[in-house]
């Protein structure tokens, strides 16, 4: 994409961390997310924040528009009609991954945009690695780098029981779906979701999180099992 934050991190670790970053990349995931308009700003008790936010929204409006919208899936927004009032390219494409035949197939591919998914596999490929200050993005890219890893992949799917009565400490257990283990094979992957749906007569819907490394951005691809996806979702 070609906007990126304009608000730098502190060169040295334990610094203080302006708020101003959170600001700006979480304004960027709504603009790019919510088609077709630039999404108005929150109300907030910091001026700083707010500021950011706003600025944020407009480069990810931009960048929606130019290159492509991204569906904020696991931040529970209803899927907009690819259709309709998008203003620029929407909807799935081919993933261009095949699993065997014995597996799910994984013949679609979403653009998505968002941290949560991403704090999960940081926390996993980087051994406890977390961070809750919208620099998710910016980790999981350096530490892609740092040992030369082009692809990831999280196996994922709605939970059956909910999100839990009390707080995991897990982002995407406490919001509610099941996730498997961050690998870089898409056949581990693909055969540990395959696993999960066919492990209970209850019907499942699982996919598979396909992250990139991505500058800052809380960019990632869904593969959803045989091209499905939750009903209203």
């Amino acid at each position: 994409m070609a906007q990126h934050n304009p608000y730098q991190v502190p060169p040295e670790t334990g610094e203080f961390m302006p708020i101003r970053i959170r600001g700006w990349q979480n304004g960027y995931d709504a603009g790019i997310s919510t088609p077709p308009d630039v999404p108005a700003t929150p109300l907030v008790r910091s001026p700083a924040y707010a500021r950011a936010w706003a600025q944020g929204a407009v480069a990810g409006n931009a960048d929606g528009r130019r290159e492509g919208w991204r569906w904020a899936y696991f931040d529970g927004a209803a899927r907009p009609d690819p259709g309709e009032g998008a203003g620029g390219p929407y909807g799935p494409g081919d993933s261009g991954e095949r699993l065997p035949p014995e597996s799910a197939s994984y013949q679609q591919s979403w653009p998505c945009v968002g941290e949560l998914p991403l704090r999960v596999v940081l926390a996993q490929f980087a051994l406890g690695s977390d961070d809750e200050n919208g620099l998710t993005g910016t980790l999981l890219a350096q530490v892609c780098a740092d040992k030369g890893v082009d692809r990831l992949y999280l196996p994922v799917g709605l939970s059956s029981s909910g999100s839990p009565a009390q707080p995991t400490g897990d982002p995407l257990a406490d919001a509610g779906y099941w996730h498997g283990t961050v690998s870089e094979s898409l056949t581990e992957a693909g055969e540990a979701a395959f696993q999960w749906v066919t492990s209970s007569r209850i019907p499942r819907h699982v996919g598979l999180v396909r992250y990139e490394p991505a500058a800052e951005h809380h960019f990632f691809d869904l593969l959803p099992e045989g091209s499905r996806l939750p009903p209203g979702r």
